[in-house]
């Protein structure tokens, strides 16, 4: 953790005294960075990530500029878009450099976490893609709370991948069965911040490439809401959307990088209350046609 170059959020320096509610806070969160992915979506024959790169100094800018500043910032996977296997390698090692350099100028007060997307641990995960991301961002599941609220990381690929690293699928069911064993003082809410989302709309939606698959997903679902989690943040699907599973609210936010749905690129700033959390789309363009206007769209 010591040697990332970036300033990620160390769940292992919040102390108990986060665990007490201390007022209401705000965070935001952002999904699929993915540099590299509009230049390979228009097969450009000397790719580079200028576009992406913009983009997310667009998105630092607004959080640094916020008052008062969001206690963190919260990329819910997809940093980069070349996959960590060794064909792609060269490309990753360059992406994940100008991944460093950008993220280096959000402001030293607001920690930065990042969540494991399938662009970053492969599609089909591998026990040396799981240590190349460990090295690059840290843990791909750990909790943290801050301001009384318990805020959990998870790693969406051992859902929607579970028998490719069976080993680290087991070890993280684990981790999310003993959270019931870290709630004391009780917090006033419990969040989850994941790549995939369980379901884009309905809980009982088919299966598809941007949800999890049934068998996973129900299961997950009702052992969510048992211990008391109550919202849920995803990306994956580079398009706003969401539902819910009985009151456990599930958001689906578009990307910083390449939208490929109906909204702009932007991110999401998050109000916690004491009672309830809330939480508005900042849009980074009008609509796509004026993102389009100004070049930073893959179709």
């Amino acid at each position: 953790m010591d040697n990332i170059p970036i300033n990620l959020l160390n769940p292992e320096n919040i102390t108990d005294e986060e665990k007490s509610w201390s007022g209401a806070f705000t965070f935001v969160q952002s999904a699929d960075t993915q540099l590299g992915l509009l230049d390979e979506i228009l097969n450009v024959d000397e790719p580079n990530w200028d576009k992406e790169k913009a983009l997310c100094r667009e998105s630092i800018k607004r959080i640094n500029e916020m008052k008062p500043k969001p206690r963190f910032y919260v990329i819910c996977g997809d940093m980069l878009n070349a996959f960590p296997y060794e064909d792609f390698r060269n490309t990753r090692d360059k992406q994940y450099a100008d991944f460093v350099d950008i993220f280096k100028s959000v402001d030293p007060d607001i920690k930065l976490i990042c969540v494991c997307g399938n662009h970053d641990i492969g599609d089909t995960p591998t026990p040396e893609t799981a240590r190349m991301y460990r090295a690059q961002f840290g843990q791909d599941y750990f909790k943290f709370c801050y301001g009384g609220v318990l805020f959990v990381v998870l790693n969406s690929q051992y859902f929607k991948c579970p028998d490719a690293i069976p080993d680290e699928t087991s070890r993280q069911s684990q981790f999310i069965d003993q959270l019931a064993n870290f709630m004391d003082p009780k917090p006033k809410h419990i969040v989850v911040f994941q790549h995939i989302p369980f379901f884009l709309q309905h809980p009982d939606e088919e299966d598809n490439y941007s949800n999890i698959q049934k068998e996973m997903r129900l299961p997950m679902l009702e052992k969510f809401y048992n211990l008391g989690i109550r919202y849920v943040f995803c990306g994956h699907h580079h398009g706003n959307c969401g539902g819910f599973y009985k009151d456990m609210e599930q958001v689906v936010t578009t990307a910083v990088g390449a939208p490929l749905r109906k909204d702009p690129s932007g991110h999401r700033v998050v109000n916690v209350l004491e009672d309830r959390i809330s939480h508005e789309f900042v849009p980074f363009f009008t609509n796509l046609d004026e993102q389009e206007n100004n070049n930073f769209m893959p179709l």
